[in-house]
């Protein structure tokens, strides 16, 4: 056995003991494979992945165990670039079991491999703390929205405008979040809860049975703050690994590449400049504006917001 091997061999985890003992010369052979040699973020990468590995139940630990372990260093690695802990629950690790295609016979079925794949989900009030932490943030607030008044969209600013009473007995029409920067500029977000849903059916892991209340839903929620990011301008870079991950870890789908009797799977091809062509013909047959500045979007209600300051 070769020297690389007896290494490769040391490394390996296979149990509960193997994981919480070599932990640390896990991450640092992880870290060098990948360049990150920053002796601070070696510092916090190894300090989240202890939070990790001694802050889970015994169920949660025992699959942490049969995960794989490339995807379970790169959720650590994410999970440090945001500056979240796990320990504190401000970002959960979800253990997705792994299962591979086979056929037999003509009869094609899926078979459990026994390993998991790490995935994680940051806390909706986590990313909500990182963006009150930015520089230039004034205010920042969400809010439910209630179908008691119209919700229109300035034509000239971009920005909803909300007309009546956030009546909160009435059912919710959407959610809003909004991002005010010390220089006064506005950054808004207005959803409604069935945009919410088609964005969120982009999600390889997309459960319907999430999305059946309205009502204070953070799932309904995270999607819009996520939409709101992406338009406000310096944030800081916890908050784009955030964004970047959720964009990948939310709406890719995930192909898992099985044995010698796996077949080969392949995204369903678009023809990108004929959907651009239906696009364009789509926007020319709208109807243009006329000169008034506001136009109706949907019914709607006002802003009662849980507000953060």
């Amino acid at each position: 056995m070769t020297k690389e091997k007896e290494k490769n061999t040391e490394l390996a985890i296979n149990s509960i003991t193997d994981l919480q003992t070599n932990y640390k010369q896990i991450a640092e052979t992880h870290l060098a494979d990948r360049f990150s040699d920053n002796p601070e973020f070696k510092k916090q990468f190894l300090k989240t992945f202890s939070d990790l590995i001694f802050s889970q139940d015994e169920e949660k630990l025992e699959k942490l165990t049969k995960t794989r372990k490339n995807t379970l260093l790169n959720a650590v690695f994410v999970a440090t670039e945001a500056g979240a802990s796990f320990a504190k629950k401000e970002v959960s690790f979800i253990p997705y079991a792994v299962d591979k295609k086979i056929t037999e016979k003509g009869v094609e079925r899926k078979v459990a491999t026994g390993e998991f794949d790490a995935k994680i989900i940051f806390d909706i009030n986590f990313q909500k703390q990182q963006i009150l932490q930015l520089k230039n943030c004034k205010k920042f607030f969400t809010a439910e929205v209630h179908e008691s008044v119209k919700v229109i969209a300035d034509l000239e600013t971009g920005n909803t405008v909300f007309e009546g009473i956030n009546d909160i007995t009435k059912p919710t029409i959407g959610y809003y979040a909004m991002f005010i920067t010390t220089e006064g500029e506005r950054y808004d977000k207005f959803m409604t809860t069935a945009q919410i849903i088609e964005r969120a059916k982009f999600s390889p892991q997309f459960k319907a049975d999430k999305y059946k209340s309205t009502n204070n839903n953070i799932h309904y929620e995270k999607v819009v703050v996520r939409n709101l990011l992406k338009e406000i301008p310096k944030i800081s870079e916890n908050l784009k690994s955030i964004v970047a991950f959720d964009e990948v870890g939310d709406y890719t789908d995930y192909i898992e590449v099985g044995g010698e009797h796996q077949e080969q799977i392949e995204a369903p091809k678009i023809n990108l400049l004929d959907e651009a062509k239906k696009e364009m013909a789509k926007e020319k047959s709208e109807p243009v504006p006329n000169e008034a500045v506001k136009e109706e979007t949907a019914k709607g209600s006002a802003t009662e917001a849980s507000e953060f300051f």
